[in-house]
């Protein structure tokens, strides 16, 4: 198996999309805040002392959250009484100045829709406008007061269409992260949070699992010889078949051009190798059909069974390492990770790239 060293490593789409929504939060919160830091003075200068020392009291309170939680994510219920304190002093200012207070609704209802997500923004943001328009109606003439009704509930509409649409949009991103697009297996994007969930359940269950490390025999010759479309179809297929030895709750990964990694929940070593070797001969013993030519393909393979002391990292350098002596002994055979001697040198393969692209994170 090639030893790939780490280079440029890009982050998930899931910590890019986390970090873009703390950001996000963390802005409408300052802005929030020094926008009533500035308000708060246009009302001292008209005299309206008790508003100024309000809005001057929530300007302070949003600057030393934004403050406080820089970076961070900001817990739901300063978010929620962000909207509040905001929602308060834009109703008192239509009470007390009309049209004027009217303004503000429109913001409002358009951070709320970035502060929280899903179903929650739909819902909050569809209660504040029904506030708004009850306080419209008592503070601005009836002929004014629907038509501001009426595009809140617009704004509402478009704005829930706006959170449905990005939902479906993140979920779809996230599964072309997460997915080889030749295989439709998983990519190694969820490897390192497979393996910390099987820790997780031995340490507190006392559940085993297993890993096999599967790498295809001589496969770039194959690719040399019949291109590189035909090995794709190989590749596929191979996919394919091994799907039909695995349990629904085994989980199959491509985490490289030729190689696949599997995690099987509630398996010891034993069960793993059994499996590694109907893996094996299934391959083995049955040729595979590309367009242009049928050819015969082996696979090495390598079994490790989780142990209470192992890392995730240690974890897969351990199958790494059996599948290595399973080559190195002649290939097209089953090796297990307790039969293998550790490697000395430093950990590398599928194991040092996740882990460096974990701690890029």
């Amino acid at each position: 198996m090639q030893r790939t060293e780490p280079t440029q490593l890009t982050q998930s789409a899931d910590t890019l999309l986390r970090k873009f929504k703390i950001k996000v939060t963390g802005n409408i919160i300052w802005a929030g805040g020094i926008t009533q830091l500035i308000l708060s003075g246009a009302q001292f200068v008209l005299g309206n002392v008790v508003q100024a020392w309000l809005i001057l009291s929530a300007g302070v309170f949003f600057s030393a959250v934004a403050w406080f939680y820089h970076g961070q994510r900001i817990p739901v219920l300063v978010r929620v009484a962000f909207i509040t304190l905001l929602t308060a002093i834009t109703m008192m200012s239509m009470v007390l100045n009309g049209h004027i207070g009217v303004y503000w609704t429109y913001p409002i209802l358009v951070a709320c829709f970035f502060l929280f997500s899903g179903a929650v923004s739909i819902v909050a943001t569809l209660m504040l406008a029904l506030l708004f328009a009850v306080t419209a109606f008592y503070s601005i003439p009836l002929d004014e007061s629907w038509r501001l009704t009426v595009t809140l509930l617009i704004i509402c509409a478009l704005g829930s269409v706006f959170v449905v649409l990005l939902d479906e949009l993140q979920k779809l991103l996230r599964k072309l992260v997460v997915t080889d697009t030749l295989t439709g297996l998983q990519n190694r994007h969820l490897v390192q949070q497979v393996l910390e969930r099987a820790i997780y359940r031995l340490q507190r269950y006392q559940r085993p699992a297993s890993l096999i490390m599967a790498d295809l025999d001589h496969f770039k010759r194959l690719n040399d010889t019949h291109g590189h479309l035909f090995g794709d179809q190989i590749l596929k297929q191979v996919a394919e078949r091994m799907h039909t030895v695995l349990r629904q709750d085994d989980q199959l990964f491509r985490v490289g051009g030729e190689e696949f990694l599997i995690v099987l929940a509630e398996a010891s070593e034993a069960d793993a190798a059994t499996v590694a070797e109907k893996l094996r001969s299934l391959i083995a013993d049955q040729t595979f059909k590309g367009k242009t030519a049928e050819v015969s393909v082996t696979l090495s393979l390598g079994v490790a069974e989780l142990s209470p002391r192992h890392t995730w990292v240690e974890w897969l350098n351990a199958v790494d390492t059996a599948l290595l002596n399973a080559k190195r002994l002649g290939r097209n055979q089953v090796r297990r990770a307790s039969e293998t001697k550790p490697e000395k040198s430093a950990q590398s393969g599928i194991g040092a790239i996740i882990e460096a692209n974990s701690e890029a994170n």
